[in-house]
């Protein structure tokens, strides 16, 4: 996606019991239809993986279990992903310390973040 699909909307970090901070980010957002495409293609790879294991293992169910939990978390992020995100700056609303969020990671609203500084867990809320 081009530079001119990115969207600088007004975000803030929210923390209860500490004043609101501003923060700056750029996002492309995601169709609905390209994240259906996703969504699915995580799903599908969430029932084969469980499937092969399954076989793979003989009948094992601790270890089909692993790709069936995981391949779950996955195919729900993938659907909350909303948006990719090109830059990010923001700093806790209780420490004041930079909070990293990498950019190409896809968020959904909110976002939960974690202040490494004193691990209090602020959420990211972008305008609408």
């Amino acid at each position: 996606m081009d530079a001119h699909s990115v969207n600088r909307p007004a975000a803030w970090l929210v923390l209860a019991g500490h004043p609101d901070a501003p923060a700056h980010v750029g996002v492309v957002g995601y169709s609905r239809l390209a994240r259906l495409y996703r969504t699915t293609g995580y799903a599908f790879l969430w029932i084969f993986s469980t499937v092969a294991t399954f076989f793979v293992t003989i009948f094992d169910p601790f270890m089909t279990s692993m790709p069936l939990f995981v391949g779950a978390v996955m195919t729900y992020r993938s659907w909350r992903g909303r948006f990719r995100v090109i830059d990010f700056q923001g700093a806790c609303p209780r420490c004041g310390q930079t909070i990293e969020l990498k950019p190409g990671s896809k968020i959904g609203m909110p976002h939960h973040l974690v202040c490494y500084n004193c691990h209090h867990e602020p959420d990211l809320y972008l305008a609408a």
